[in-house]
């Protein structure tokens, strides 16, 4: 089965050490593909777009889709259109219609058309149409220290059906960290 990551917002594969995570996607027999994304000037639907057109349907239909952040933004609008056989959420970002006018203090980095886009994207009725088995992650650091992410990760859990969250001991928001990846490995075997 092929295992496709999508990073976080700004980043490509040498950002972080998200080969870590492709290498034991590799280890545990699947076939690993980073999907690239053009961040500049784009917003949300752009970035879903990027995914859809850089994977048939027919491969996400059959495959492990996984996000990191806004790459989990990303893969959750991606599966809501075409469920793939698993769902992998790493620390989900908290900029969803649901999650604002909170959010607007970020208006200055994220820019004022994201966040238009984002206030377009219903986080529950995203949900509503996952039917997948779907893994939610998230570091204890990361929760501790932003609040909205502790919220958005047990409200995720409690819309999505057939959904497990995996809150990772002493772990902030980093999916390339080897106590996270280890995380990632003990749910897949």
């Amino acid at each position: 089965m092929k295992a496709f990551l999508i990073p976080g917002n700004g980043e490509d594969l040498k950002s972080r050490d998200y080969q870590a995570v492709l290498n034991m996607y590799k280890e545990l027999g699947y076939k690993p593909k980073f999907v690239p994304i053009d961040w500049k000037y784009k917003t949300i639907d752009d970035w879903v777009g990027q995914v859809k057109k850089q994977i048939p349907a027919s491969d996400i239909k059959n495959s492990l889709l996984s996000g990191f952040s806004f790459g989990s933004m990303i893969v959750l609008a991606v599966a809501a259109e075409v469920n793939p056989k698993k769902l992998l959420l790493f620390s989900l970002s908290t900029y969803f219609a649901e999650d604002f006018p909170k959010q607007e203090k970020d208006l200055k980095r994220i820019g004022k058309r994201r966040i238009e886009k984002f206030k377009n994207l219903s986080f529950s009725k995203t949900a509503a149409k996952i039917n997948c088995p779907t893994l939610l992650f998230v570091g204890s650091k990361e929760i501790k220290k932003y609040k909205d992410t502790d919220h958005r990760s047990k409200k995720a859990h409690q819309e999505i059906s057939n959904s497990k969250l995996i809150v990772v001991q002493g772990v902030g928001h980093n999916v390339s960290d080897p106590k996270y990846v280890e995380a990632i490995k003990k749910e897949l075997v």
